[in-house]
């Protein structure tokens, strides 16, 4: 038997609802963090903002859930230095989180035609992970500067390294390939949407 109509809608309904949550789990760790008098306001002030990009763009619900559990976990990571725990564990943050981003964006700037829609049916079926891991591959170096930045301006204490860089970047593309892999398989699957949001239609409005 098929899904009913109701269990349809409920699924994106309950991955906006989750995400929804991780934006005010982000929001309350900017105030434990300056009611203790821990570093990091700043980083996670920023996190909260990011969190909004998805809800006001109005991307799909279960790109939107991702997103933001990737951007609060790398950016709660960063804060309370839990990459100092095992060695694996950077690597894990600097895969995952790049791929998330790479492919958020590879889908925010198809909504804006700056760049093909991973549905178009004209592209080559090797394009799709090449722009992501594009995306992937700058938005790790533009991580890299800011460890960079964070370590030899502003002193904050971040493990960098010439091995460190050249290892969290590595991890970022990769990331990016599995990214642009998954989305060009669920793109090639899917039907077009030309709202590009899989939430449920307004009350009382059938589905277009």
């Amino acid at each position: 038997m098929g899904n009913s109509p109701a269990v349809a809608i409920a699924r994106p309904r309950t991955l906006r609802l989750t995400a929804d949550a991780i934006r005010i789990l982000a929001l309350g760790s900017v105030a434990y963090v300056l009611i203790n008098g821990h570093d990091g306001a700043v980083i996670l002030t920023l996190l909260f903002l990011a969190l909004l990009v998805p809800r006001l763009t109005r991307l799909p619900a279960l790109v939107d859930l991702l997103l933001c559990a990737a951007l609060t976990w790398a950016a709660w990571s960063s804060v309370f230095q839990w990459y100092r725990v095992t060695d694996w564990y950077d690597t894990a943050v600097h895969s995952v989180t790049p791929g998330t981003v790479a492919a958020t964006l590879h889908l925010l700037l198809a909504r804006w035609r700056l760049l093909p829609s991973p549905s178009d049916r004209t592209l080559r079926h090797a394009s799709v992970p090449l722009i992501t891991t594009a995306l992937g591959a700058t938005v790790a170096s533009l991580w890299e500067m800011y460890e960079w930045l964070a370590t030899d301006v502003l002193d904050a204490q971040v493990r960098v390294g010439y091995e460190d860089t050249i290892a969290d970047m590595a991890a970022g593309v990769a990331g990016s390939l599995a990214a642009g892999l998954i989305l060009a398989r669920r793109a090639a699957h899917a039907s077009p949407e030309p709202s590009g949001t899989d939430d449920p239609p307004p009350a009382g409005r059938p589905p277009s």
